[in-house]
């Protein structure tokens, strides 16, 4: 069950309920921005779509009481009552009836030392993962500051810096990819977005929805040190042209690519693409391209979901492509 997501007259996706969860809470979407099921045709708030599919269940347990079982809840009645109570040694009240009030003892020393040990301890786990987390973020800046409190050395900072470390949002284990420091401060100044694939290993590459500019042609040779990990590239809205695809056609096993209203893009660079023997997934979404691109795309063998909303193709350029690659599942719009 996919989703799309429209902003300002433009349109994401389709993402699946839980990556448009995760990037609703990142911030990277809007609950104010409209949505919709693939296949359907009726747009609604995203934090609607998504609250109908969560909406929480709550239940009430009703205890019942017997008269005769209900134990008083102030200790100063029980010891005044010396009639109804016996006090004895400890830290219980018996009732007449044979129920029991518990009084806690206050603890011992030792029981509030090993609390104050876990505390700390915990304490400190948190501080060596936040200082872990900003060195990861920032190694330039604080890599020499760990260096002079002696905590990095110059070798340690170039061995970790030149990591790519991203865990799976179910399991938790990191993928990680070992890249030189050139290939690892390129990756990093193009603020692309890394997300683990659910199934499997490899990545899938989003391009960053609220930067200034979208991805060009040459940050997208930053993507080569990855080029066998890649499985999903969205490039949705980037500033991609027929130069940007000829880098994509070394990325060798991508299996889904969005392309939607990349306007540089042109029939010629969509037949670099032949030599992705494992793209299945082309979304071609508002990018003007004429009736040659049939003949592209019946050639491309592994194709089985192709998007032509507004690419200016004709009913009759739609219907050969169908009747070509009668299993291909084709949306003309």
């Amino acid at each position: 069950m996919n989703i799309f997501v429209s902003r300002d007259g433009q349109t994401f996706g389709p993402y699946t309920v839980d990556q448009a969860t995760q990037f609703l809470h990142a911030g990277q979407l809007l609950a104010t921005d409209f949505a919709l099921y693939e296949g359907e045709s009726e747009w609604q708030n995203l934090g609607d779509l998504l609250g109908s599919i969560h909406e929480p269940v709550t239940s009430a347990v009703v205890v019942p009481v017997q008269p005769q079982q209900t134990v008083q809840s102030s200790t100063s009645k029980i010891l005044n009552n010396k009639k109804s109570t016996n006090v004895k040694r400890g830290g219980s009240v018996r009732m007449n009836r044979g129920q029991s009030v518990v009084i806690a003892k206050q603890k011992g020393i030792f029981s509030r030392i090993f609390s104050t040990l876990i505390v700390f301890s915990v304490t400190c786990l948190l501080a060596v993962g936040l200082l872990a987390g900003l060195y990861f973020a920032m190694p330039s800046k604080i890599g020499p500051v760990l260096e002079k409190f002696g905590i990095l050395t110059a070798k340690n900072e170039t061995n970790v810096a030149s990591k790519v470390l991203v865990s799976k949002p179910k399991t938790g284990n990191p993928l990680e990819i070992t890249l030189n420091e050139n290939d690892w401060q390129r990756l990093r100044s193009t603020d692309i977005i890394i997300i683990p694939m659910e199934k499997g290993d490899g990545f899938r590459i989003l391009s960053p929805p609220e930067k200034e500019r979208g991805l060009n042609d040459n940050d997208l040779e930053a993507l080569l040190p990855l080029s066998g990990e890649i499985l999903s590239l969205d490039l949705t809205h980037a500033e991609i042209s027929d130069k940007g695809l000829r880098v994509l056609s070394k990325l060798s096993n991508l299996q889904r690519l969005y392309l939607e209203g990349n306007k540089g893009i042109t029939v010629e660079g969509i037949a670099q693409l032949k030599s992705l023997e494992n793209l299945s997934y082309l979304n071609l979404v508002r990018i003007k391209l004429n009736d040659q691109l049939v003949d592209q795309l019946v050639s491309m063998e592994n194709l089985r979901e192709i998007y032509l909303f507004d690419t200016g193709l004709d009913q009759a350029s739609i219907t050969r492509l169908k009747e070509a690659r009668p299993k291909v599942f084709v949306n003309g719009g």
